[in-house]
């Protein structure tokens, strides 16, 4: 194998020639294996040429080969064979001599197929059986010649034993050796090289090594609305469990915005997910909005659903008299050129055919074949007629089982279900203008310039329905449905865009006549305060949405765990870390999560950084920037004196430093961040007695506490994310169970959207958990 001369030396000696080369074809493959590659200047020690020093120390090479050596001695056995049989035939080869009458026989024996190609390619095959007759002939006089000379014979034994060994035994033994290098070989790679490089990449990348970015597959954030996506959740199997609890009625989902209620109502009426037999439609709520329109809407979708259940055409309907005599017509007329197409095609065929036919008949057609033929058929017919008298019952089976299996071609032509004639009909009266007219015409022929003749027309115009008959017809409609389907589910997303949850309310009041049908659920995504006043139960009053939903379903944000499930399943290669980052500026919100999973490696290609401590500010400040540019426009609504414009100054300071991809990682950033997180109040000038008042209104103050939380949030984050060693600092927080745990994060930002104050508890407790000085903002009492 190889032998080491040294403890001193990386140097070695291998005992076979090639085992040195295929060592470093192995060494090469995986040096260009995707996990090895995608490591290299990643940090500075990791380099191509690190790792192959490392993969041709005495150490690695002699693990590599122990770990392999069944293989490479059944390799090693098999070439030792292939090579003494290689010995064996150049030797018998070089011993060979061929005398005459051995070049006599082997000249005859190959040139019997040689003549005869070559006859029966040019000569046309004349002189074939006298070649082939000499031939034989010499071959069987040389034949005997080699049987009678003795040294003759040997030496035909001789090279018969030198054509074996070539064209057998040598080429097998090459295949079983190359098969078994070939195993060797794959082992050596995926078995040895590989595993130990990944070590030695491992020893080389240090510590904290998930903070390290690889991005590798990531479609699933490009394709954020792809079902194949989605990942279970709690609350899909919390909805399914609550629809198994009602006979029919009306869920509402809610949730903050981004928290996926679309995507939960789309899973819920998925064909692939739903049972079998259950008709789901799903359907956006309008923005602008009038009930009857939005219930026409309604009815016509389930109609369709209903009809794609059967594969049936929602065109052909078959409502008026008119449209019926215009189809009755259409297929005469369809049938009428058929017939003739197929009078023309029969005439044109004969008119082609009937000549040759005839040409046929007269050469080839004798009087004695035509009488056969005729006392043949006469035959058949008079058998066939006999069974149809003497058996009437077996005769009258067949053509019986002839006619029933010719009927569903007749079946197929009769209308459809019942429900699905009604849901064509439904559809017909909903979407169109029926009308229909019919004009009669009787003339007299004109005698003396005189014509007499009468017209009549009548039209039929439908009447539009009626909100209440709207109402009726539909849950009529759903009763029907609902009793020959296992579940009917209609899904109505985004109701919370109809404006203020009065008007979605109303909405609801309006539309809740459809809703209460056994066998009928309703899903529908409401706003927050939407179920809030539900989930109040009628305190301080009641109002509609307690007498329209039977049940509420709040969606949460997602936790820790279902964040990196949902990322494993889109971007796979994002590590711990990042995941974490990911969830924290995104407060668990699903669309949040992907945008800045999307907005993530984008930054990584953008400036080709790999680090978290690198990547993760860049991140932070950038949302920071955007967040203080919407609070400076906020702002800029308000009533400011020439008292307040050094705060709006420094808030243009710091979004101008945010904004510099240059600046924003300098000193003077990170303290102006630091000195407005720790300052929700600003200290400003009193005004003088019998001045324009406060400089800071009570909103105006609001804005900026809000401002002052959210870049307290981001300095956090900078804090815990953006520095050094965070695997270490990751396990020190986890000894405060409650505030070291990840999922803290994603609440103090929820807790944002709520109170500033709330906020500002909730990360110092956090802040506390990972070794981090809270903040101690001086709060005007006022």
């Amino acid at each position: 194998m190889f032998h080491h001369l040294g403890p001193e030396q990386s140097r070695w000696t291998w005992d076979h020639d090639g085992d040195e080369e295929l060592y470093g074809i192995a060494v090469r493959a995986c040096l260009a294996a995707p996990e090895i590659s995608k490591q290299y200047g990643a940090r500075e020690p990791v380099t191509r040429d690190a790792v192959r020093a490392a993969a041709y120390e005495p150490e690695f090479i002699s693990e590599a080969f122990d770990s392999t050596r069944t293989l490479y001695v059944a390799y090693r056995r098999a070439a030792r064979t292939a090579d003494q049989i290689q010995a064996e035939f150049e030797a018998a080869h070089e011993q060979l001599v061929l005398d005459w009458p051995l070049r006599l026989f082997v000249g005859f024996s190959l040139a019997v197929p040689a003549w005869i190609t070559i006859d029966a390619a040019f000569t046309a095959g004349w002189l074939t059986n006298w070649a082939v007759l000499v031939f034989l002939i010499g071959t069987f006089v040389t034949g005997l010649l080699l049987i009678a000379d003795q040294a003759s014979n040997q030496r035909a034994r001789q090279a018969a034993e030198v054509a074996r060994l070539r064209w057998w035994v040598v080429p097998g033994c090459r295949k079983d050796c190359n098969d078994r290098c070939a195993a060797w070989m794959t082992a050596l790679k995926k078995n040895a090289v590989l595993p130990k490089l990944r070590i030695v990449v491992h020893h080389l990348l240090g510590d904290d090594q998930d903070s390290l970015l690889s991005v590798e597959e990531h479609d699933g954030l490009k394709d954020a609305h792809n079902p194949r996506y989605v990942v279970p959740t709690q609350a899909e199997r919390q909805l399914r469990q609550k629809m198994t609890q009602i006979d029919g009625g009306t869920i509402a989902v809610c949730g903050p915005r981004g928290a996926g209620k679309s995507t939960l109502l789309r899973l819920c009426t998925d064909k692939q997910s739903t049972r079998p037999f259950d008709l789901s439609v799903f359907i956006q709520a309008p923005a602008e909005y009038a009930p009857q329109e939005f219930l026409l809407t309604l009815f016509g979708e389930v109609c369709e659903r209903y009809l794609k259940e059967f594969s049936l055409d929602s065109a052909e309907t078959g409502v008026f008299v008119a449209i019926r005599k215009r189809r009755i017509v259409r297929t005469v007329v369809q049938a009428v050129r058929w017939l003739v197409a197929l009078a023309v095609g029969l005439a044109v065929l004969a008119a082609a055919l009937g000549r040759g036919a005839q040409w046929l008949y007269e050469r080839y057609a004798t009087p004695e074949m035509v009488d056969r033929i005729h006392q043949w058929s006469q035959q058949e017919l008079d058998l066939v007629a006999d069974w149809w008298h003497d058996h009437p019952w077996i005769s009258g089976i067949v053509l019986t089982i002839i006619g029933w299996r010719l009927l569903p071609q007749f079946r197929r032509r009769l209308p459809g279900p019942t429900l699905a004639q009604e849901c064509q009909r439904y559809l017909y009266r909903l979407r169109t203008v029926q009308s229909s007219s019919t004009a009669v015409n009787l003339g007299l022929p004109p005698v003396q310039a005189l014509t007499l003749g009468t017209s009549r027309t009548t039209s039929i115009s439908s009447v539009p329905f009626t909100f209440p008959e709207l109402v009726t017809d539909f849950r009529e409609l759903l009763e029907k449905m609902a009793r020959h389907q296992s579940r009917v589910v209609i899904a109505i997303d985004e109701l919370d865009r109809l404006g203020d949850a009065a008007t979605a309310r109303k909405f609801l009041g309006q539309i809740k006549a459809i809703f209460g049908i056994k066998g009928v659920y309703y899903l529908i995504s409401v706003a927050e305060d939407v179920g809030a006043a539900f989930v109040r139960r009628g305190l301080p009053h009641r109002d509609v949405t307690d007498s329209s939903l039977d049940d509420l379903l709040y969606l949460q944000p997602r936790t820790v765990t279902e964040s990196k499930n949902l990322l494993a399943v889109r971007a796979p290669s994002l590590t711990q870390p990042y995941v974490l980052l990911l969830h924290g500026l995104s407060g668990g919100v699903p669309r949040d999560l992907i945008r800045y999973a999307r907005r993530l490696i984008e930054v990584h290609h953008w400036t080709d950084r790999k680090e978290l401590k690198d990547l993760a500010p860049t991140m932070i400040l950038e949302e920071l920037a955007e967040t203080l540019e919407g609070f400076r426009t906020l702002l800029a609504m308000k009533d400011w004196t020439a008292d307040g414009a050094p705060l709006l100054n420094r808030l243009y300071v710091l979004v101008r430093l945010l904004r510099s991809p240059h600046d924003r990682l300098g000193v003077e950033a990170r303290t102006r961040i630091q000195f407005l997180a720790d300052n929700p109040v600003p200290a400003l000038p009193r005004p003088a007695a019998g001045s324009g008042g406060d400089p800071l209104s009570d909103d105006t103050l609001a804005l900026w506490q809000e401002a002052s939380a959210c870049a307290y949030f981001s300095w956090t984050l900078l804090q815990i994310f953006g520095a050094p060693d965070f695997d270490n600092r990751f396990e020190h927080a986890q000894n405060d169970v409650m505030n070291g745990d990840p999922q803290r994060l994603a609440e103090a930002r929820q807790e944002l959207a709520i109170s500033p104050f709330s906020a500002r508890i909730l990360l110092d407790d956090v802040r506390a958990a990972w070794g981090l000085t809270p903040s101690n903002p001086w709060i005007d009492p006022r």
